[in-house]
């Protein structure tokens, strides 16, 4: 938060009597809200090679923990998006037992007070005014948690291209200075109350696509007029330090030749082994109005591509005996009100390509190669505008783990005994925890590693812990 040190404590202390009355502000029956939650961010992933100052800001963060004014467990990131793209943001909310908390109100708050935030930003048909005007929000927003824990809210930038910040030359770069050059927006989540709640707070710093520093307006190339629909991918956003922008398989498929529109964009990515991606495409016409409700085919290990990575959207797993010709898979779904869609791919092999030295070394093109290359449709490639992804994985999957240990507490002449329950590899997942002598228990993984804790009597304990199907074990004697 960027607050005024002399107004510092006073400004918070509001902060934290405003925000008791954004509780249960939904018109709709939910569960009854839990004393305490988690409220982590999944999607995108935001993490120390991609957000602003990243040791710096979780410094911050946990000052403000110790200071009283945010719950524990707070995360605090600066990220970087383009200027009128759309970022879809999805949460894992968990109470204090781990478990996914189900049809749960959720509210989004849009330009934090006393934060300086001067983005216009919109969610669902709340538009902030990029003015700060504590103690208020700029806008609040709630949604359900779906059976799984999760919610999802889609945040548009609304300022026009001039507005944006240079364009940073590496995403750990300090953000401008100044309000003056500064274009942001900082976001929290909410479902009990920021002193209560373990959430995840984002500030969304909004830069022009080849803007440098100094300049007055954005050098981004313009963008060529449509011919036919436009599927461009919003989310994860890439760009030319995040990811290979091939210019050049662009020129051969559109321009030498007429395998696809002109206005394709192409870039190759990495991304670990066994890794979770959800892919958010925005779909418009001609015009430039979005497509409701509109089928989009996602064609996955594409025809002539040579893909050879194994994935899955949960329902259709490539077919690696297709034809040269043929697609391994093809995946449908419908765009939403607000011409969005996304597909969620996981990757299944345990193994990948050697690990990059950095996230634009070019692909390899011998040796082990493990990719898969995807492109979205709506009338066909000959007049989509569309956005062709390659994703390469490297290095080893997360293997699913499971350690135990348990602790001895005596008070008052009487033992009790905790066990804890350490779960690896399985972040953004649903693991069944079974420990003998206990009913088995699900949780949400919301951290990796993720610790649990468990009443346990003395005795020899078998503890197993599923995940997708895979399950493994742990044993540990529970000693009087």
């Amino acid at each position: 938060m960027k607050l005024k040190a002399k107004s510092l404590v006073s400004q918070l202390a509001m902060v934290s009597l405003l925000t008791g009355s954004l509780i249960g502000m939904s018109a709709a029956a939910a569960n009854a809200a839990p004393a305490e939650a988690t409220i982590r961010l999944v999607t995108p992933v935001l993490d120390a090679s991609n957000t602003s100052e990243p040791a710096a800001m979780q410094k911050m963060a946990d000052q403000w923990v110790a200071n009283t004014w945010f719950g524990s467990g707070l995360i605090y990131q600066r990220a970087w998006a383009p200027v009128g793209s759309t970022v879809s943001l999805t949460y894992l909310v968990t109470g204090t037992d781990g478990k996914p908390l189900a049809n749960t109100d959720v509210s989004l708050r849009l330009g934090m007070p006393y934060s300086n935030s001067n983005a216009v930003v919109q969610v669902d048909n709340v538009t902030t005014t990029g003015v700060d005007k504590p103690p208020m929000n700029q806008g609040l927003v709630t949604h359900k948690t779906g059976a799984d824990g999760k919610v999802t809210f889609d945040l548009k930038s609304l300022d026009p291209a001039a507005n944006g910040e240079a364009q940073p030359a590496n995403w750990n770069d300090p953000v401008p200075a100044d309000l003056l050059n500064e274009l942001y927006t900082q976001i929290l989540p909410q479902v009990t109350g920021q002193a209560t709640d373990h959430a995840t707070m984002s500030e969304f710093h909004f830069y022009t696509p080849g803007k440098k520093a100094g300049a007055s307006n954005g050098g981004g190339t313009p963008a060529p007029a449509a011919s036919g629909p436009s599927i461009r991918l919003t989310s994860p956003m890439l760009n030319d330090t995040n990811s290979i922008h091939r210019a050049d398989l662009e020129d051969l498929f559109s321009v030498q030749n007429k395998w696809y529109a002109k206005g394709i964009g192409f870039h190759q990515v990495y991304a670990q082994a066994g890794s979770t991606i959800d892919l958010t495409y925005q779909a418009k016409d001609e015009n430039g109005k979005v497509l409701a409700n509109t089928p989009v085919k996602l064609h996955v290990n594409k025809a002539y591509s040579n893909s050879t990575a194994h994935v899955t959207d949960g329902k259709t797993p490539t077919d690696p005996t297709a034809a040269q010709g043929s697609d391994q898979a093809l995946w449908t779904a419908n765009t939403d009100a607000n011409g969005y869609v996304t597909f969620h791919l996981t990757n299944t092999d345990a193994t990948g390509e050697a690990t990059p030295a950095t996230a634009t070394t070019p692909v390899p093109t011998s040796g082990t190669l493990v990719f898969s290359q995807l492109y979205p449709e709506i009338k066909g490639q000959d007049v989509d505008i569309a956005d062709m992804i390659e994703i390469h994985f490297y290095g080893k999957a997360p293997v699913l783990s499971a350690t135990a240990s348990y602790k001895k507490t005596v008070k008052k002449g009487k033992s009790s005994y905790t066990m804890s329950v350490v779960v690896g590899g399985a972040m953004s997942k649903v693991a069944t925890i079974g420990i003998t002598g206990l009913k088995p228990v699900t949780k949400a993984i919301a951290d990796d590693p993720a610790t649990f804790t468990f009443a346990v009597t003395p005795g020899a304990k078998t503890v197993t812990v599923t995940v997708d199907g895979k399950a493994v074990t742990s044993k540990v004697t529970v000693k009087k």
